[in-house]
């Protein structure tokens, strides 16, 4: 598991070289706890149970003068103990200059590599959730 957060963080870093005005850093709980990245339309998550990455097809706002909006992403995750896909719909708060707070919904298929918890092999579907605060560049 390690490995998988080095993995994570190596890639921040990667991403991180490319420094634009629309680049986010933070902490947050998706993939257990970890470090959050927003660049561009690229979100990155490198947690303690594993790491996700997801592309923002759309976005739009909920109420522009509470700095409210909202999200729907697709992407990937790796954990563990399972893998799969997945499509976050979230929402994000502006609650201070350069300050963002974000929860998301993520519907997915993952597929259990082992009976570690007792799951069947196959496919199946998920819900998973995610909270978290992040800082804009």
């Amino acid at each position: 598991m390690k490995k998988l957060a080095l993995t994570g963080l190596t890639l921040m870093s990667l991403f991180g070289t490319a420094t634009t005005h629309a680049t986010e850093l933070g902490l947050g709980i998706d993939q257990g706890f970890g470090v959050s990245a927003k660049i561009n339309n690229f979100q990155l998550f490198a947690g303690d149970d594993g790491i996700s990455l997801d592309y923002f097809f759309a976005t739009g706002k909920l109420a522009q003068q509470h700095g409210l909006s909202w999200y729907f992403a697709g992407g990937a995750f790796v954990a563990e103990h399972d893998f799969g896909i997945r499509a976050p719909l979230g929402v994000t708060l502006s609650f201070a200059p350069r300050w963002h707070l974000y929860g998301q919904l993520s519907p997915q298929l993952e597929k259990h590599d082992d009976d570690h918890h007792g799951h069947d092999d196959g496919i199946q579907f998920g819900l998973d959730a995610a909270i978290g605060v992040r800082y804009r560049f």
